[in-house]
């Protein structure tokens, strides 16, 4: 006789107790920018009375602080370029300059070189 123990095939309790189901929600808010959606601001307002105006007060004042940061950056940008063409307006200056004198140079020695080389051919001549 065999030692086997004699549970069904599929090897599964008979006990079909589950725990109850529990089902959430969650709801969540978003919003963009500086100053909340009049919902959100209201229930500021009524948990702390003043909120809202404080709120949206510091939203100005960072709006205002933005565009002043802005301002000053794109005026530094304006100036940094002012004098990137001064210094391009400089540098332009210099190469012709050193272009114009190495020509003159260049000329006075190949001068040189045609006087001597003539100079040279009438003397053994």
């Amino acid at each position: 006789m065999s030692n086997r123990s004699k549970l069904p095939r599929n090897n599964k309790p008979n006990n079909t107790h589950q725990p109850p189901s529990i089902q959430t929600q969650t709801q969540v808010t978003h919003y963009q920018g500086a100053i909340p959606p009049p919902e959100i601001l209201r229930g500021f307002e009524e948990l702390v009375p003043g909120t809202a105006a404080r709120l949206i007060a510091l939203a100005e004042d960072e709006s205002a602080h933005r565009r002043q940061v802005e301002n000053k950056a794109l005026d530094a940008n304006i100036a940094l370029q002012e004098q990137n063409v001064i210094i391009a307006k400089q540098q332009n200056k210099v190469v012709n300059r050193s272009d114009i004198m190495g020509q003159f140079f260049g000329f006075i020695i190949c001068i040189s070189c045609v006087g001597a080389g003539y100079f040279s051919w009438h003397k053994w001549t």
